[in-house]
């Protein structure tokens, strides 16, 4: 199926364009609308004078159509270079001469004294992106067939995107050159992390009324005709005819009059231009950035692309408060699905018992700060880790009406955590600079190294049955038992089977409570009495257990693979409660 690749590279290696939310950032990723009005421009600055021929005028047709036929595409793809928040350059206001005028000012030009200009302070958002090339990319473009070359003149037209400093070449790349970029885009609402200006039918013809061009050329026009007929009334008043002094006077009256009807009102020698206006561009459309997965690692059945929802506000949530944050989360979903709730939401089927699927079901996972120097594994939000057979248009449908409002901006969810108050979450903002909420931090799905080999639970894994072997009094044993549970969770998870399994009751990672928490016997004067225990130090509560009022075991996981595999890695009985998460380990983490 014919597809279509529009590529420009930055001339000078900067995108110079202001982000239309915030006038002092500079836009990236490049907004589709703001390519196709690169285009548009070309298209309107080179439109045939009266003088030219019928094939220069055919040349502009054919290239409006083609701009008509883009509208209708839908959303592309974005398929842009690898680029970071510190490419984005420091924000230097300059103060820039507008146009002269008669009057007093804090500055005089030098040549006219009787002219002054003021300046005014302006800045210009850029971005260093390098010399590769970015890509709008339509995977299916069956109507642009038919209009290749049309397409082919107006990209070489194309000489900015943006401010006039940010010099561009575009062109139609090739069907077969597949894109080279080191990130893409993808039209994508409910995990989006950035919102773009859309391509959408009749933004081409809404152009000119929204500029104020066609206006603004009128004007120029009818001033210009009145004050010719004014030098050829002035002209005539000397040379006696006075036939020729009617005629002139005839010519400004109807120059006047025209003037009057087409702006609305009456004429006078210093009329201000109409103002110029920006194009706006309302519908917008979100956009997640994801990374190509290496052929060659493995990963597990929960899909890396995680959905992050970053805390706003609320009680410092401690890791060992897992349970009931996700608890609460998890109801907060259920409730935004409805009546027919989803086997892969709920993890149950129609008649109630456990859904019978390859790849799992929804997992809650929590996001603490842990592994570094000074962590203290408290909450910086909360994770949905998704079954990877579950497509992006099954996700949205059941948690759009939670996570995003009419408008397609992400809104707040507010989790009541009985016993510790009330907390806010709303989903993360794209360039959010935490490690913690980067789902590379806890998927291992980097570009500079994807994959890991090692890792280490931040969560405690809690173990599937209990071990028959006493762990008091046959140690090796036991350990070798839960290695063995622990192999099968693995395996549950479509991972290989590691080569190295280490269990212990304290976490790799700094900053991550206890597997469980200790406890020692009361002293007490009643010989009788059973003899009772009070927790002395931080540790994980039991992961409830059905049918037993006793608590599973459940032990912190250290894994070495033999080859480097993608996360997210969540394994045991309390996986999609947020319990046995893990994180990629490193020396010193």
């Amino acid at each position: 199926m014919p597809d279509l690749t529009i590529a420009w590279e930055y001339l000078t290696g900067y995108a110079v364009a202001t982000d239309p939310t915030n006038r002092d950032q500079a836009e990236w990723p490049p907004h589709p609308a703001r390519v196709f009005m690169a285009l548009a421009a070309a298209w309107f600055e080179t439109e045939p004078g009266v003088d030219a021929d019928e094939i220069a005028r055919q040349d502009y047709a054919a290239e409006a159509d083609v701009l008509r036929v883009i509208e209708r595409l839908g959303e592309p793809e974005l398929h842009l270079p690898r680029v970071d928040a510190a490419s984005e350059r420091s924000i230097v206001t300059v103060y820039v001469p507008v146009n002269d005028k008669a009057g007093p000012s804090a500055a005089t030009i030098q040549a006219t004294p009787a002219m002054t200009r003021s300046r005014q302070p302006r800045t210009f958002p850029r971005r260093y992106v390098g010399s590769e090339p970015c890509r709008l990319h339509w995977a299916e473009a069956d109507a642009i067939e038919s209009h290749r070359d049309a397409l082919d003149r107006l990209c070489a037209k194309v000489t900015r995107i943006g401010h006039s400093s940010s010099l561009v070449r575009m062109w139609v790349a090739d069907d077969d050159a597949g894109p080279d970029a080191g990130e893409v885009w993808v039209p994508e609402e409910l995990s989006s992390q950035h919102f773009c200006r859309a391509i959408s039918p009749g933004l081409l013809d809404s152009l000119p009324d929204q500029t104020q061009i066609p206006r603004i050329e009128r004007f120029a026009e009818l001033v210009a005709e009145i004050q010719d007929a004014e030098r050829d009334v002035a002209a005539m008043k000397g040379s006696g005819d006075k036939t020729l002094q009617k005629a002139a006077r005839e010519r400004q009256k109807i120059a006047k009059k025209a003037y009057e009807e087409q702006t609305g009102e009456k004429y006078k020698a210093n009329a201000a231009t109409p103002a110029r206006l920006r194009p706006h561009v309302g519908q917008r459309t979100g956009y997640a950035r994801v990374k190509a997965r290496p052929s060659e690692l493995r990963s597990s059945h929960f899909d890396s692309d995680l959905l992050i929802l970053a805390q706003e506000s609320g009680p410092r949530l401690l890791l060992a408060t897992t349970l009931k944050a996700t608890a609460a989360l998890r109801r907060a979903v259920m409730d935004a699905a409805g009546g027919e709730v989803p086997d892969w939401v709920s993890g149950h089927a129609a008649d109630g018992k456990p859904a019978d699927r390859q790849f799992g079901h929804l997992s809650f996972l929590p996001l603490p700060f842990v592994g570094r120097e000074h962590a203290d594994g408290h909450l910086l939000g909360l994770a949905l880790a998704f079954p990877e057979d579950v497509t992006r248009s099954e996700r949205g449908q059941i948690l759009g009406p939670l996570l995003i409002d009419e408008s397609g901006r992400a809104k707040a969810v507010t989790l009541d955590l009985h016993g510790i108050g009330k907390v806010t979450l709303q989903k993360r903002s794209w360039d959010e600079p935490s490690q913690t909420l980067d789902p590379e931090t806890w998927t291992g799905s980097g570009n500079r190294r994807p994959g890991s080999e090692c890792w280490a639970s931040v969560t405690p894994v809690v173990l599937d049955r209990f071990p028959k072997a006493d762990r008091r009094n046959d140690r090796i044993a036991w350990e070798e038992e839960v290695r063995e549970i622990i192999r099968g969770g693995v395996d549950r998870i479509g991972l290989p089977r590691p080569e190295q399994i280490d269990v212990d009751t304290t976490s790799w990672h700094r900053g991550s409570p206890r597997a469980t928490s200790k406890r020692r016997k009361l002293r007490t004067d009643r010989g009788d009495a059973a003899p009772q225990t009070v927790a002395t130090g931080g540790g994980f509560p039991p992961y409830p257990s059905k049918g037993t009022n006793a608590s599973r075991p459940q032990v912190h996981v250290f894994l070495r693979f033999a080859d480097p595999v993608i996360g997210p890695i969540a394994i045991g009985a309390g996986r999609y409660r947020g319990y046995g998460f893990f994180k990629p380990w490193r020396a010193g983490s």
